[in-house]
């Protein structure tokens, strides 16, 4: 199977797919809009001279999930970045690898542009990430419940 990987800022026609992945994984259940949601990922995606950057792994065509370079992810630690983050898999593709494939991915563009280290936060997925490489920093109350912090030196 082919994989690749590319970025909204280059195929602005998959952001109607990214918009819907980011509110259904991190806005839905917050009652955040979805247009409001599709509206800042177009944004996003015209944003051609920094990060953010969205990313999507496709199978041939298909999209199958993205992940996101992004600056300031983290409010409780302003010192720290970029980050990866907003690490999405749609359901149907899940449990075959494809998360480790975009971590691997946006590595690859950030060593590309000169970036030496990320930093990421999870909540549940540590173990993902550590398989991974990364190495957990530290763990912090924010928001409604811990989060584990984690870096990778690229």
């Amino acid at each position: 199977m082919a994989y690749y990987i590319v970025s909204t800022h280059d195929h602005p026609e998959l952001v109607p797919v990214t918009g819907h992945w980011r509110w259904q994984g991190f806005f839905e259940e917050q009652g955040v809009d979805l247009q409001e949601v599709l509206r800042y990922e177009r944004v996003r995606a015209s944003n051609r001279g920094g990060l953010p950057r969205t990313f999507v792994l496709l199978e041939d065509r298909q999209p199958l999930g993205m992940v996101t370079l992004a600056q300031d992810d983290l409010d409780i630690r302003p010192n720290l970045n970029p980050w990866l983050a907003d690490l999405y898999v749609a359901e149907p593709f899940r449990g075959r690898g494809h998360g480790l494939r975009l971590v691997q991915g946006l590595e690859a563009e950030a060593r590309e542009t000169g970036i030496a280290r990320l930093w990421l936060f999870t909540t549940n997925a540590a173990m993902l990430y550590a398989k991974a490489g990364w190495i957990a920093v530290e763990t912090v109350a924010w928001r409604c419940g811990a989060i584990t912090i984690m870096k990778r030196d690229l």
